[in-house]
């Protein structure tokens, strides 16, 4: 009789626990529309903590692409361009094939920066931060551009870029491992001249090509 009995338990406690996550996913569902309603009626300040309230408690890929990509709106339209870009690569990684609205798109803040984070203008913001120096945005938008997909050449050319940012920051292993990433993507990668003469990553990218 006691097995039936543990079986009977076991499947209660089941039930239990498939019941917990319904009603936390309800509870989720529920902060994130509330959250847009706020985000609609311009309570950007409370909106963006029922926002990160929906994503704490658990949402799916879709909706937390969502959440997301509403609270980068609120931090573009606040002047936060850095948590702007932050959001959206957040939004992207739950949904790579996220896509603006129309008008969306069209915002002159926030358009084109969701643009240089999504598909080949990823590339070409992450190289131009890179030219820039600001070697940390660089390799965040870098690498979400080798996520979301690059050409084989492109992807070389990123994880190249990648590898002379460790290299910078004197992260020998790291750099190395984006050099090998690069080389296994383009095994006929060269660096320019310029490149070459790195006296850090110059030497390094050349162990590597010759597989020392």
């Amino acid at each position: 009789m006691r097995a039936p009995a543990i079986l009977l338990v076991l499947a209660a406690l089941s039930g239990c626990a498939a019941m917990q996550d319904a009603v936390k996913a309800a509870k989720a569902q529920m902060a994130l529309i509330e959250g847009l309603r706020q985000y609609d009626a311009g309570e950007h300040g409370a909106s963006a903590k029922t926002l990160a309230g929906a994503l704490e408690t658990g949402l799916g890929d879709k909706d937390r692409a969502t959440a997301h990509k509403h609270l980068a709106f609120i931090h573009c339209s606040a002047g936060r361009e850095r948590q702007c870009r932050e959001e959206f690569r957040k939004a992207l990684a739950a949904d790579p094939a996220l896509r603006l609205e129309a008008a969306e798109a069209g915002h002159p803040v926030w358009g084109p920066i969701f643009r240089s984070l999504s598909g080949p203008g990823a590339l070409s913001a992450g190289l131009k931060q890179y030219e820039e120096g600001d070697y940390a945005e660089s390799a965040k938008t870098l690498q979400g551009a080798i996520e979301l997909g690059l050409p084989q050449k492109q992807r070389a050319n990123a994880h190249k870029h990648l590898g002379f940012i460790y290299c910078s920051w004197n992260q020998e292993r790291q750099c190395r491992d984006e050099f090998r990433r690069a080389l296994a993507v383009d095994p006929a990668l060269d660096l320019a001249p310029a490149e070459a003469g790195h006296p850090v990553w110059g030497p390094i990218f050349r162990s590597v090509k010759a597989g020392r």
